[in-house]
């Protein structure tokens, strides 16, 4: 059995615990260090060399982007932030993390986060050169999903995709018109809609 060697970073120890306690259920990894602040993490990434690292945003001194700014990107491990808040999504994405999970983590997700963790793992040494290929495309502009392909994933068999998306922005509630969106791409359990010169964050329910 492959063993996945993972990190912990999150300033708060009950949050790093409740973690521990979860993936102890989980076979194949392995939990060889924990951070409790951004320094101690790019420390532990660079000597212990992690495949995984669930990694806490809001933390004192660096945070969790902070932390990736700092490692090496030919030996970046797969990167699963947790943290409380959804607010970070779009820059996670930027900073290509595998998943984005919200606390209080549930087991579902979390399980869930693990499969494609896992499914990365199999799949990387056969897809590097397709993955160059495609940052080469998203820098020409070419690498983006259309809006009808990744809309009809989450309407009814009914519609191919509806004319008005509803997101829910704090209380408030944005209508927008499929015809506005540029184009939009998707992380774990979010999506980025980009229309114009703005930018909303969908969660799929």
């Amino acid at each position: 059995m492959t063993r996945i060697r993972t990190l912990l970073v999150d300033d708060e120890r009950l949050a790093r615990r409740g973690l521990e306690l979860r993936l102890a259920a989980a076979p194949d990894v392995e939990i060889v260090g924990e951070c409790e602040n951004g320094r101690q993490a790019v420390e532990q990434a660079l000597s212990l060399a992690p495949d995984l690292m669930f990694l806490d945003i809001q933390m004192p001194g660096l945070s969790g982007f902070d932390v990736l700014a700092r490692l090496p990107q030919d030996s970046m491990p797969v990167v699963v932030f947790v943290t409380a808040f959804d607010r970070y999504a779009i820059d996670a994405f930027e900073a290509r993390a595998l998943d984005y999970l919200l606390k209080p983590v549930e087991d579902a997700r979390l399980e869930h986060a693990l499969a494609r963790v896992r499914q990365h793992s199999m799949s990387a040494p056969r897809s590097a050169a397709r993955a160059h290929a495609r940052a080469a495309r998203r820098r020409a502009g070419r690498g983006r999903a259309r809006p009808e392909m990744l809309l009809a994933r989450i309407t009814t068999p009914a519609s191919r995709f509806p004319e008005v998306l509803a997101i829910r922005t704090g209380r408030e509630v944005v209508r927008l018109r499929s015809a506005e969106i540029d184009w939009i791409d998707a992380a774990g359990d979010y999506m980025c809609v980009h229309a114009g010169n703005a930018t909303h964050v969908l969660r799929a329910r």
